[in-house]
C-alpha cells in the first residue's frame, strides 16, 4: 500500500510541480492495487472479514445451519476454482506479453489471480472444516 501511495503522490508532485508526468506511475500503481486486491481477498478469508449476513441462519436449528453453510462454502469454492483456472489461462496469455509503460511481462502482473485463488481456496478448506466439520 506505501509502496501504490507513494509512486502515485510521485506522479501527481511531478504533473504539477514539475509539468512533467511520469510515464510508468499509473501502470504501476493499477499492478500494485491488483495485487492489494487479490492478496487482502485471501487475507481477509483466513480472518474471517469479509461481510456475511447470519441473522436469519443463527435462528434456524443447527443441522439446517450446516447444511446452508456448506452449500455457502462448496458455491465460494467452486468460484474460486473457476478464478483459479482462469488464472491459469492468464498467465498462460501474459506469457507473451509486455506491459505498455513498465514493459514487464504481463504474466507477473496476472500470476497473483491464481496464487490469490489458491490462498483464498485453501482458507475456505480450513474454515469449512473448522465450521462444519468440526463443530458438533
Amino acid at each position: 500500500m506505501l509502496a501504490m501511495v507513494t509512486i502515485i503522490f510521485s506522479q501527481v508532485i511531478a504533473r504539477y510541480a514539475f509539468s512533467n508526468s511520469l510515464s510508468w506511475s499509473e501502470e504501476a500503481g493499477r499492478y500494485i492495487f491488483v495485487w492489494m486486491t487479490f492478496l487482502g481477498a485471501a487475507m481477509a478469508v483466513r480472518n474471517r472479514q469479509h461481510v456475511s449476513l447470519d441473522l436469519i441462519l443463527k435462528s434456524l436449528p443447527n443441522f439446517i445451519q450446516k447444511i446452508l453453510i456448506s452449500v455457502s462454502y462448496l458455491s465460494m469454492m467452486i468460484f474460486t476454482a473457476v478464478l483459479i483456472f482462469g488464472g491459469f489461462k492468464f498467465v498462460a496469455r501474459g506469457s507473451h506479453q509486455a506491459s505498455s509503460a513498465l514493459e514487464i511481462p504481463m504474466h507477473y502482473v496476472y500470476i497473483v489471480l491464481p496464487l490469490g485463488g489458491i490462498l483464498i481456496f485453501s482458507y475456505l478448506i480450513k474454515n469449512f472444516y473448522e465450521d462444519v466439520l468440526a463443530r458438533r
